[in-house]
């Protein structure tokens, strides 16, 4: 999978954008774990807007190649407000991984850009290091699939948006969130606790992630060094136990070798 919303979901919503003022909200959510695992989320909502220009969009989405790809699939549902609302979720075993992931939610024109995770250090003692760059540089171009490009030469209903005079930014919304281990110890984002938000720019320009967070897990620490505490106890022990009965052995062979008057 190589854009994070599906070709039909766009095409239709980038028409209805064009005929009404409507609204799309896309949230990405990274999740990670102590051990460098976790799962990537990705929600999308589409306002009742877009539900009343495509009442069979629900019907006509089709996800059999990002199922493929391994990531799972809530059925679309309908909103409080009546809109649309579909969610997409991997897990993945390590910060490697991820990166690949995040990989597969962009392309040539974004919005994931050179973005990686890495963990360096110790179980007990942490760092996790977020990267890349958000930056959708081809305006519609980012939303529509490769192949279809090709075909229409352009993206679809760029035109009529143009002439419609609708900002791309005020219509739809992405935003990044990562939620890392431990205490984050910077970033370019929106820090709230160990949960950082970005929103992508829309206009061409750049957002950098670079985020540090580093997790010390005192309990585990503690837990080993009492644990150690408590081993080296137990070899005082033994070894003072083998001298008391060297001590009594040697004692009782003395007495027994003494010869009575």
């Amino acid at each position: 999978m190589r854009r994070f919303l599906n070709l039909k979901f766009v095409v239709v919503v980038i028409g209805a954008l064009a005929l009404c003022s409507c609204q799309v909200n896309t949230v990405v959510t990274i999740d990670v774990a102590q051990s460098g695992a976790g799962s990537i989320t990705v929600n999308l909502i589409a306002d009742s807007q877009v539900v009343a220009a495509a009442p069979n969009l629900a019907d006509d989405l089709r996800f059999d190649d990002i199922k493929a790809a391994g990531w799972v699939v809530t059925r679309p549902n309908k909103t409080v407000d009546g809109g649309l609302q579909v969610s997409l979720t991997h897990t993945f075993d390590n910060a490697e991984q991820a990166g690949v992931l995040l990989d597969q939610l962009s392309g040539e024109y974004g919005p994931f850009k050179q973005m990686s995770l890495t963990r360096s250090g110790k179980d007990t003692d942490s760092t996790f290091k977020l990267d890349g760059v958000l930056q959708v540089d081809g305006g519609l171009n980012a939303f529509a699939d490769s192949q279809m490009l090709k075909i229409i030469g352009g993206a679809p209903f760029a035109e009529n948006i143009e002439q419609a005079g609708l900002d791309l930014g005020k219509a739809m919304t992405i935003d990044f969130v990562a939620t890392l281990p431990g205490v984050i110890e910077r970033t370019t984002g929106i820090d709230t606790e160990n949960t950082v938000t970005w929103r992508v720019p829309l206009d061409g320009s750049e957002q950098s992630v670079l985020t540090t967070s580093r997790n010390t897990a005192v309990k585990a620490t503690i837990a080993r060094l009492i644990a150690g505490f408590f081993k080296f106890l137990l070899f005082a022990w033994l070894a003072l136990m083998a001298v008391v009965i060297v001590s009594v052995v040697y004692k009782r062979r003395r007495t027994s070798s003494t010869p009575s008057e």
